[in-house]
């Protein structure tokens, strides 16, 4: 007999493993990019690995038969719901959808929850009803305690092995709950001390009716720019537009997102980083001129600057459902909609800030079909399984999708009193000292792409700002000087604008 019961607890085990696994992890992984048989074996073992801690979780609910009467039934339906969304709408659990989902009215709510996924979770509900029932009738577990233990210290080790490994768990059901649960409030926490405002401006209200957009490129290297004298022709569409100066020789202070945006949009420098910790960014400057502020955002948010984000008037998410360990179509035209639309409401001098995916690996996600000019492109996120060929070809067609998307920019802002900085956070490696992507060391991460447009009337209105930035366009300059040059760009008033990194002013090495 009481064999029977341990077979049961055994068929019983992987009978559920499996279901979870087929139904609420496999879905992240069908649109993994990879190609032939060691890309497939790789898929799977990556989807094994990640179901290890799931029948561990499921084996923990299962030592004691109340626990898994009362949480089996929840699990199953945040899984269901969860699969739902990523194998039919290529999306996953982010601190924005849940920042979405808590702020949203219920109506709202339900517009994004279609039939079928009412039909999906009811199902995996009457089936974990089943095997609550089955659970209880036909499983008996003696020693749970000791297996409590066990498995507890397993999941730890798991936990500890490897920071990438518990990334990728962190990335996946169930723990991608906690995660994001984690984020969500990390990002929505308090900060240790209150921002300082570095300035204070007072009665000053600007009357130019100017636009200014801020572009915050992603992963966008210089010497890649046929704008800087690169081979291939990436930049076609900004060859040709008048009144646009490229910037090749700025130097970045970090070469991963989440510092160097914090350092671009301070007053922080390289003698004074800590700034981008301790001071608010630009935004409120331009707030207290007037201006209404709007930041439109194709990334997830970061700690290091999501107050930043918040000091706008409007804060907009184009991808709330996106994260970098996704493999889905991520576009940064879908960014233009909402420009368009606060671009219309406001009447006044506005700022916008529009922060890219750009040229971020996976490249292949980041440009549409149309602007695969460059062949072959890659076949695989597994950077060793492409060639550098490969590799460079659909960097390259980022490059080509981004000059489209800048230009766009542009083209709603010729009639009209602006000008458009594009500033990239840093560069990146390709294959380069056998450097690949970045957040690592070489001479291409600290040389990130900076160009500059003005409208006719932009000039009119300032031409001994755009003679500066003319002749400006070869000097060497650190990402330091944003702030400094946007604030001046803005006319915004303020006593803190250091001549020495205002490109808008005669250069003072």
């Amino acid at each position: 007999m009481q064999g029977n019961k341990k077979s049961n607890l055994n068929l019983f085990l992987i009978l559920i493993s499996l279901w979870s696994g087929l139904f609420f992890v496999l879905p992240d992984f069908f649109i993994y990019p990879t190609t032939g048989l060691k890309g497939f074996l790789y898929t799977v073992a990556h989807w094994a690995l990640n179901c290890i801690p799931l029948v561990l979780v499921l084996y923990l609910l299962m030592l004691n038969k109340y626990v898994f009467a009362v949480f089996f039934p929840v699990f199953i339906v945040l899984g269901s719901t969860i699969g739902f969304y990523s194998y039919f709408y290529k999306a996953t659990l982010t601190p924005m959808i849940l920042d979405a989902t808590l702020n949203n009215d219920f109506r709202t709510s339900l517009d994004v929850m279609p039939v079928q996924l009412f039909v999906y979770v009811l199902i995996s509900l009457i089936v974990s009803i089943i095997a609550v029932r089955y659970r209880f009738k036909k499983i008996e577990i003696r020693s749970a305690a000791v297996y409590l233990v066990a498995l507890s210290l397993i999941l730890y080790v798991l936990f500890s092995v490897n920071d990438r490994i518990k990334t990728s768990f962190y990335q996946h059901f169930p723990f991608s709950l906690y995660y994001n649960i984690n984020q969500y409030n990390k990002l929505n926490s308090p900060f240790d001390s209150e921002r300082i405002m570095p300035d204070t401006i007072r009665n000053y209200q600007s009357k130019e009716g100017l636009t200014i957009v801020f572009i915050i490129g992603e992963t966008l290297r210089a010497d890649h720019l046929s704008l800087n004298g690169y081979a291939r022709e990436t930049t076609p569409r900004l060859s040709k537009r008048e009144n646009l100066i490229s910037f090749p020789n700025i130097y970045s202070e970090y070469t991963y997102t989440n510092p160097s945006v914090a350092h671009i949009m301070t007053r922080a420098d390289s003698a004074n980083k800590e700034r981008a910790n301790k001071e608010t960014s630009f935004v409120p400057l331009f707030k207290a001129s007037g201006f209404y502020t709007a930041w439109i955002a194709n990334q997830e948010p970061a700690k290091s600057y999501i107050s930043f984000m918040k000091e706008c008037d409007t804060l907009i998410y184009a991808h709330p459902e996106k994260s970098v360990y996704t493999y889905s179509a991520w576009l940064d035209e879908d960014l233009l909609p909402a420009y368009h639309f606060v671009n219309d409401l406001a009447k006044q001098d506005k700022l916008f800030i529009l922060h890219t995916i750009g040229s971020h690996w996976y490249y292949n996600n980041h440009f549409s079909p149309s602007f695969e000019k460059f062949k072959p492109v890659t076949r695989s996120k597994i950077v060793s399984q492409n060639s550098q060929e490969s590799i460079v070809n659909s960097y390259d067609n980022t490059v080509l999708y981004t000059d489209f998307f800048i230009d766009s920019v542009i083209s709603t802002l010729v009639s009209k009193n602006a000008i458009v900085i594009f500033l990239s956070d840093h560069g990146e490696a390709l294959g380069e000292g056998g450097n690949w992507l970045h957040a690592n060391d070489n001479k291409a991460l600290r040389n990130p792409a900076c160009v500059i447009w003005c409208s006719d009337s932009y000039i009119q209105n300032y031409p001994e700002k755009f003679d500066a930035l003319k002749a400006n366009k070869n000097n060497r300059y650190r990402t330091d000087f944003l702030f400094h040059t946007i604030l001046s760009a803005g006319n915004i008033p303020s006593k803190i604008i250091e001549k020495e990194y205002d490109m808008t002013q005669p250069y003072t090495p």
